[in-house]
């Protein structure tokens, strides 16, 4: 089964901004229903990693209007950077600390799409050019590699509409933090036949 959350936590681990480790006080990927709804992030948020990205693993279909035997899957990605107050101001009134992480959180956001981009041309089978090879680390061009060398994920990637990636830094902050908000839609080929190994 194809998984963009599991290729998109990949990146988060070798993407030092975020760094991301699967310990408690080291998580900086979240898998969540949606952002304001009872999850690990929402209860830990005072005392969680910044920067740090959710992915909302709601899942949505519906038929293509170019093509009834593909779905159209939307995805949505926050990603999240707590507000530095300068001192002696607070939340409401430091305005250079709120434009700063919506930056910094649009910069993340930037940077996602981008390694998207390079990922679905490496899945398409197009040869990456020597300046997207120089720009990429070997660990990170180690994981393109193997993500686009699986079957499984192959299609999955290609699906990805590069032209519908919208980001956007959302206008009410959470408690001190800033939101970007990465949301594209993916293309999926309907399930046309049955599994008989699924069936008694």
């Amino acid at each position: 089964m194809f998984r963009l959350d599991d290729i998109i936590e990949r990146w988060a681990e070798l993407y030092k901004p975020l760094s991301h480790v699967e310990k408690d006080k080291e998580r900086t990927f979240f898998r969540i229903g949606q952002l304001n709804a009872e999850n690990y992030f929402m209860r830990n948020f005072s005392s969680q990693k910044s920067p740090c990205m959710a992915y909302v693993t709601h899942i949505k279909s519906e038929v293509s209007k170019r093509n009834d035997k593909v779905d159209t899957m939307p995805h949505l990605i926050y990603i999240l950077v707590r507000q530095e107050n300068q001192k002696g101001r607070n939340n409401v009134t430091d305005e250079d600390a709120v434009t700063e992480a919506r930056y910094r959180a649009a910069d993340i956001a930037a940077d996602l799409r981008a390694f998207l981009r390079i990922l679905r041309s490496a899945a398409a089978g197009k040869a990456l050019s020597t300046e997207q090879k120089e720009s990429l680390s070997p660990t990170l061009l180690q994981l393109i590699t193997e993500t686009v060398s699986d079957p499984q994920y192959v299609n999955g990637i290609r699906g990805i509409q590069l032209d519908t990636i919208q980001i956007q830094t959302l206008p009410v902050a959470l408690n001190g933090w800033h939101i970007a908000a990465v949301d594209f839609e993916r293309y999926e080929p309907q399930r046309l036949c049955l599994n008989a190994e699924k069936y008694r």
